[in-house]
């Protein structure tokens, strides 16, 4: 009787434990059944990834290869040689050209800044010997350079005006029948020359 107890006990013990194991296995297998199709997922996007790739790679190759021919061409033949180079003095001719423009433009500025006296004149502006014989035929007394310059600031009070350029001016009418000069002592005064005179005169008190 206690052999046959024993042996119950011995099956009894087996039977747990191949249980346990079983239950182990059986974990062991969903854990790694798992992890296998987990790397299988990731190895199916690995060879996707893989051919997009290579498929980009190729693509690139053949465009670098289709490329290569042209420009070999290019460089080796005479026409495309020559053609390279008068594309690329291309710029270095039209530089001058710019520059003519440029030269040409200040030339046409400088021009009309010349001429620019004259249109103003054209266009009714008094020009100051204008003005200087206005202010002697209107005081008619003689007067200095420097009251004409005076009156002359008084009524424009823009525009510069010095005496020194007043008395060339006076000078210049004088020389040209427009105005009279006379001294008095070591002054000398300016009046407006009477119609229809051609020579300038010259009083001198005694």
């Amino acid at each position: 009787m206690d052999t046959s107890a024993d042996n119950t006990s011995l099956k009894t013990q087996y039977t747990a434990q191949i249980t346990a194991d079983l239950e182990r296995n059986e974990a062991e297998h969903e854990r790694l059944s798992a992890d296998i199709a987990t790397l299988r997922q990731q190895l199916s996007e690995l060879e996707s990834n893989r051919a997009l790739l290579l498929s980009m790679r190729q693509t690139l190759d053949n465009e670098a290869t289709g490329d290569a021919p042209e420009d070999a061409n290019v460089s080796g033949s005479d026409n495309g040689s020559s053609a390279t180079r008068k594309s690329a003095s291309l710029p270095a001719t039209r530089k001058p050209k710019k520059e003519a423009d440029t030269t040409s433009g200040k030339r046409k500025r400088a021009e009309s800044g010349g001429s620019r006296p004259k249109r103003v004149r054209n266009a009714g502006v008094p020009t100051l010997g204008d003005l200087i014989r206005g202010d002697l035929t209107q005081h008619g007394e003689p007067r200095s350079a420097a009251e004409v310059t005076t009156a002359l600031t008084q009524t424009l009070p823009d525009r510069e005006i010095k005496t020194t350029v007043v008395r060339s001016t006076l000078e210049s009418l004088v020389a040209k029948g427009q105005a009279h000069r006379t001294k008095r002592q070591r002054a000398v005064f300016y009046s407006s020359a009477a119609p229809g005179t051609a020579e300038p005169s010259e009083a001198t008190p005694s």
